[in-house]
Order: C-alpha cells, then structure tokens, then sequence
C-alpha cells in the first residue's frame, strides 16, 4: 500500500479545491479504531467537532442535539477531507456522518455524490438531505427513470443516486463528475453482492483514478474484514459494535427465549410459537417485524397473524386503520392483487411486505408501520437491506432459502441474519431491542446459537471475476476512453477490489475471452489497441449488455419494418436484460402452441447463438411477451392477469420498466440497421409503459391519464386531445369521476374552464406513481436497475 491521501484542501465556496500533496500512507489495519464497549447512554456534544455551525443548528432542530462515539471518532477525520470506511450495525447513525461530509463540503464549494444500492433507499436519503437545501444547497436524485438534464446536474450540490445511475455519469463522461470532492458509498458490503456489487466496484475505480484527491465515506454493516475493504480505499477504519438501542439476541424454545446474555424470558399463553412472540410485543404496546424466505409465506404468515393483533387493539386505533385504508384505496387508477390482499390485512394492524408489491405499495406499507399504524409486517429479507424500518421485536423464522444453484435450501448468510436482526431497536421509543430466532429442539437451538448468534459475518469478496460482468465494463471503459492499451486496462483493474485482493490470473483468462467477445461481434475494433466500433460505442451509451445489443442487431437485420409486436416483445424478452417469468404447471403447451403459431415471424430462435436459449428457458421468454401482450391489448384487467399467468404486480412492473426501456434502445439501434422499424418500436415502448393500444397514445400524453382513464375518456367520445379541448368540463368531470381531474385536463390541453379562475400553467413534471406517467419522446429510457 502506498498511502493515505488526506483529500483536498477545504477552499470558500465557488473556489476549486486544490489537490493535497501525497503523504505517506499507514494500511488500515494500523490505524483502527476499534470501539465495543462504548456505553450507549454516552453522547458528545457538537462543540467537540468543528462542524459548520449552521448544519449543527439544523442538526438540532431535528433532535440530534449531540453524537454518539462513534459518529464523533468518524468526523475527525471526515472533517479533514481524509476517506473513512465506517463499519457499525445497522441503526447506529451511521448516515449523519455521511450527511455532515457531503454538507460540509458542499458549503465549501464541493460537489458530492451519494451512492446506494436501492431505489427505496435512494428516496430516503434524498429526503433526509432536501431538509438542508434551506442553506442554498441543491440536492436531486436519480433512479430508475428519473435522470437529470445536464442543466440539471450544473445547479446540484449534493446528487443521491443509484449505483447504476452513478456509473451511466460515469459512461457518458459528465463534467458534473469532475465537481466532485466527496462520495459516499452507503452499503459498501454489498460489494459482494453478485448483481450490485461489480457496478459498485467498477465506479468507485474510476471515480478514484479521475479525481485525485477524491474523499469516500464508505458506510458498512459489520463484516470480518472491513479493514481489508478499508485498503483498498485508502480509508481510515472505524470499527464499532455500538448501537443507541441495545440489541438483545437469543432463541425461543418450549415457550422460552433464552438470550445471549444468560438472561430467559417465559413468553405467556398459549400457541404456536410465532402468534405467541407476536402477542408479547403487540400487548406491551410495541411493533414486530417477522421474516420469513418466501412471498408466499409472507402472505400466509400475516393472514395467520392478523386476527392475532386485531384482537389487543383498541377501537380507536382500528378506526384509525380503517381511514389509512380507505384513504389509501382511491390513490391508484388501477386495482392490483396485492392491494386486494393487503385490503383486508390493513384494518387489522398487520400487513406483508415482498417483491410481489409495487414500489408504492411497499413504500406505503412502510409509511404505515413508521407511523406506528401497522404493528405487525411479515417481510422476505429483502426488507432487511438498508431501509430504516425498526420494530421493538425482530423475529427470524426461516433460516434457509432455496438456492438454484444448488436445487435445495441452503443456511442463509451470517451478515443477512444480523441484518434483519439489526431491525430491531426503535431509537427514542424502546430501551432495547430483541432479534429473536425459531427453533424446535435443544441441538437446533445450540446449531442456531453458534452459526448466527456467535458467529462473525462473512468477508467481503469482489464478485468482478465474471466474464459476463467483465463484458460489459470492459466495452463501457474502452467505449468511454479511459482505456486504450491493455497495459492501461491491467492497470485499471489492479486498482480494482478484485485486483487488490487477489492475484488477478482467473480475472486475465475471462478478460481475454470478454475482449474476445466484444470483437467477434463488431463492438470493439480489430487489432492491438483497444478501440469501440460504433456500434459498440452505442450499445455502452444505452447502457444494455453486449449480448443483448448483438441479439437485437440480430433481430432487427433479420425482421424488417413489419414485425408483429409480440415478435418484438419476444425478441427484448430473450435477451439476459429482462428476466423471464418462470413456467406455472399447464403452461408449457400453451405456450408450445404459441411458438408453432409465431415461429415464421419470431426474430429470436432456441439454442441461437449468442442467447443459447434451450427450450424451457425459450418458452419463458414466450410466457414473458404473452404477459406483455395481455398488458398492451388490454384484454385483461391488472388483477385478472396476475390470475390468468401467476405472475405479481411487483413483478409485472419490474418486467414492464425493462421492456419498456429494451424497446427504447432497440429503437436507437433500428436508426442504422431498419429504419421502417424506429417508429413502431418507439410506439410500443409507450404501449408498454401505459399498457394501451394505440388508439389511447395522444390521450395519455395528459398527467394523470393511463390506460383506465384514457380508455374511459376514449369511450365516453374524448378520443383525442382537440375534441377534450371543446368538451365541457362537467362530461369530463362525469366521464373520470373527478371535478378536480377534469380542470387539470382543461389546462393541460390549453383551456381554461369556465368554473375555474385559475389562468392556465405550463403543466408540471409528471409525477412518477407505480405504473409511471412520463410522456413520450425520442430519447432511449434510461436503465430501470
């Protein structure tokens, strides 16, 4: 190791900072901060840091009138400008670091850059941080298909994005990168994470090696070897086991729950284990979080649960349930399943939280139990990563998942556990917390005991080592030019996780066949130097997989202008960017059916090159795009096509957001290899995005008109925007159910209503619901992670 950079010198604001002179550098394992036994009750005072004292004024109005030590021990050198990689369990407030480095750095002229692995999480903390925009701070956010204008992105002081989103400013070499002084990188143990983890990884290379100087704030649950990952950043390492909520751990048995800390705790009544823990927290008045491994136990489990809680609620507080509900019912054009289901959990103080609810559905249910509304959520591990959700109890149930891998159940991972189980705790409400883990016997209560209880989390491990993850930054680095040579790209990966934790020979064989790849397809140019093609510049830019943009080049050179769209469907559904929906039992002859019927005019064949697709995962395609047809025609309600294929909302959304922007970059493609085609591909991304035939497409330029809305418009004789235009306001109001929906269509289509005194305005930016309401345009949709 070569060193500790200290970062650049604070400057006044409007000044570039100038670059900080090498020092020498100490490995941090020399230089950690190792705290277990800090006293939770203890707190230091704001005076002992020299923090702006306008965050700290605003800090306080928030109630966070001191710090805990390790927040303290972590601004020092924050503060100095110097990288921290910052390890506590979840809950101990890491965060507030993180803001007072980007604030205090953006007070002093210095961009800075958040970085998260999820959606949820990225809304969040962009909320947190639009409380301090009050000091003239600009903070904005981009996920999923929320992107910034490059005008945008000169006024932002602190952007809250994803790490898909970062490395796209990355691929398209935005001048906004070079502002940059400081970027947080929250989660950083998810390096090991086989799907986010290379992304992270690779944008954190490169931001290092653009911007000398560059400050990280890297946050991290507890993991064995932090201060490895700590090297790699050039990173001072803090270590802590200090939460402000002590977190007691143990497992319940016969009624029973003996904790870690010799401690037993008799839990009354009678029952099977799950109702009884539930009752103990809900009948002292606190909140539970349950997880269970799969959606439907989820379900199930808080259908079971429900009548449990109801019962120790008084009447008030299912009055109370019963308003949210009905509130919340009238707030989408478009009944989904689980809202169906949710419907009749939600009056009784419980609910289920997986990936089979949209976005919004999960983000209210998540509203709904901060609010200390819901007081019982049965969840998938998923909820467990990084979202602020703390219940006085935590219940882990299930201790497996199955694993296609290995085609059975497998023991979850130690840092997963600890991650549901750092849940527990609410900061201001419980004088602890309690993770409680299910077992059944004596050995299994040992077994349990000493796998998760006592045991330390996992390492982290770089996940680059991938030929199919090293296609797809080898063309965006080359595509980009930070590389030229190959000595420049050894270089660049040396400077990798990977490259620093390894000897790096496994990752030279599959570059060499990744680069191999690139050129056999006509991404990248033929010969010693390193060079992208067009086409392989282009593919980079959409931010697709190399495989994917040669499957639709396929396609498009060998469909022509006059493809069906279920044959343009299929061809975004072959390919690895959209996952497929699994075959239910009944559905393969069907779906055999449908490939007799299409196969002349299918643009993707089984077992073709460079997919491979054998039959089985073919037919998946197939069931994807006869979803997405069902979607487009509107043959099918929203509710009957998650009963006629068994596929969820949530998972209907995720497929639509991916088809919809696979469809957009196959239109850029169509502009050099089938013209005829760029049209129609740009219509049925916006078919797929609103789930319309094309009679509805002007209709759903409005705000707040989708495929319900529009076709109610449609039918009533609103069939275009100039016969809305000279419609009275009352049909409309009548037509949509909604005085209030029917000024706003007056205004937006350029006239003002008699009833209204309201002169017109330019309408807003569409606001994003869960089934999106950007208008149309020319420009290829953004990745939707």
């Amino acid at each position: 190791m070569t060193g500790e950079d200290p970062g650049p010198e604070f400057v006044p604001a409007g000044q570039l900072p100038r670059p900080a002179p090498p020092v020498q550098r100490t490995p941090a394992r020399e230089r950690s901060e190792l705290a277990t036994d800090e006293d939770p009750a203890s707190r230091v005072s704001w005076d002992r840091v020299p923090v702006d004292p306008r965050l700290v004024g605003l800090f306080r109005r928030q109630g966070i009138g001191s710090l805990y030590p390790p927040q303290a021990r972590a601004l020092e050198p924050v503060l100095q400008g110097r990288s921290v990689l910052l390890a506590c369990p979840t809950a101990s407030g890491k965060s507030l670091v993180a803001y007072v480095g980007l604030l205090q750095a953006a007070l002093e002229g210095r961009a800075g850059l958040y970085i998260v692995p999820l959606r949820a999480l990225a809304s969040e903390k962009y909320e947190e941080l639009k409380a301090f925009q009050t000091l003239g701070l600009r903070v904005s956010l981009s996920m999923g298909d929320r992107d910034l204008s490059g005008r945008q992105l000169d006024r932002t002081d602190i952007l809250v994005a994803t790490s898909e989103k970062a490395d796209s400013l990355l691929r398209h070499r935005s001048p906004w990168i070079d502002r940059l002084g400081v970027v947080v990188a929250d989660e950083v143990h998810l390096l090991r994470d086989p799907d986010r983890g290379p992304t992270l990884e690779i944008s954190l290379t490169r931001l290092r090696r653009r911007i000398r100087g560059l400050q990280i704030i890297a946050l991290s649950a507890t993991i064995s070897n932090s201060a490895e990952v700590a090297d790699w950043l050039d990173a001072v390492h803090i270590s802590s086991s200090f939460r402000p909520v002590p977190l007691r751990t143990g497992v319940y048995r016969d009624g029973v729950v003996r904790f870690r800390d010799g401690s037993e705790q008799e839990i009354g009544a009678s029952g099977e284990p799950l109702a009884r823990l539930v009752r103990d927290t809900v009948s002292q008045g606190g909140q539970v979080l349950v997880f269970v491994s799969t959606r439907r136990s989820s379900e199930a489990v808080a259908n079971a649960l429900a009548p449990e809680v109801r019962t120790l609620l008084s009447p008030s507080e299912l009055e109370e349930l019963q308003t949210l509900t009905e509130r919340w019912e009238g707030l989408e054009e478009e009944e989904t399943e689980g809202q169906r289901r949710l419907r009749t959990l939600l009056p009784q103080g419980t609910a289920f939280h997986n990936a089979s609810l949209t976005n919004s559905e999960r983000s209210f249910v998540e509203r709904a139990f901060r609010a200390r509304k819901v007081r019982c959520v049965v969840a998938t591990p998923t909820l467990s990563a990084g979202i602020n959700l703390p219940a006085r109890r935590v219940v882990v149930r299930d201790l497996t998942r199955y694993d296609e891998t290995f085609g059975a159940s497998q023991p979850l991972p130690v840092l997963e556990v600890h991650q549901m189980c750092g849940r527990a705790g609410r900061p201001g409400l419980d004088p602890y917390g309690e993770a409680i883990l299910l077992a059944r016997g004596a050995s299994e209560e040992e077994d349990l005991r000493e796998r998760y209880l006592e045991a330390e989390p996992e390492s982290v491990e770089s996940r680059l080592a991938s030929e199919a993850v090293l296609r797809n930054h080898l063309l965006a680095l080359v595509a980009s030019g930070e590389v030229e040579e190959r000595s420049e790209l050894f270089s660049f990966l040396g400077a990798t996780y990977y490259g620093f934790a390894s000897s790096g020979e496994e990752i030279r064989v599959h570059l060499r066949r990744a680069e191999q790849f690139l050129k056999d397809h006509e991404l990248l140019e033929g010969g010693e130097r390193l060079r992208a093609t067009r086409f392989g510049k282009l593919t980079s830019d959409l931010y697709i997989d190399p495989v994917t943009a040669v499957i639709l080049r396929q396609a498009l050179r060998r469909g022509g202008g006059d493809a069906p769209p279920f044959c343009l469907l299929a061809t975004v559904a072959a390919t690895p960017d959209l996952p497929p929906f699994y075959l239910r039992r009944g559905e393969e002859e069907l779906l055999l059916r449908r490939l007799a019927d299409e196969e002349r005019d299918l643009l993707v064949h089984p077992e073709e090159p460079p997919a491979r697709l054998d039959l089985d995962v073919y037919l998946q395609t197939l069931k994807t795009a006869s979803v997405l047809e069902s979607w487009i025609e509107e043959r099918l309600r929203l509710v009957d096509i998650s009963t006629q294929w068994n596929v969820s909302a949530g998972d209907l959304r995720s497929r639509i957001e991916r088809a919809e922007w696979l469809l957009s970059a196959m239109s850029q493609l169509a502009r050099t290899e089938c013209r005829p085609l760029v049209r129609r591909l740009e219509e049925l991304a916006v078919r797929v995005h609103y789930g319309i035939r094309p009679d509805l497409l002007e209709l759903v330029q409005l705000r707040g008109v989708g495929r319900v809305r529009g076709r109610a418009l449609y039918n009533a004789g609103f069939t275009d925007l100039a016969r809305l235009a000279r419609a009275p306001l009352e049909d409309i109001a009548v037509c949509l159910g909604s005085h209030h929906l029917a000024q706003d269509i007056l205004r937006q289509v350029g006239r003002r209503p008699r009833s209204d005194p309201v002169p017109p305005e330019a309408p807003p930016d569409r606001p994003s619901s869960s089934w999106g309401a950007n208008p149309p345009n020319n420009e290829p949709r953004s990745h939707p992670e």
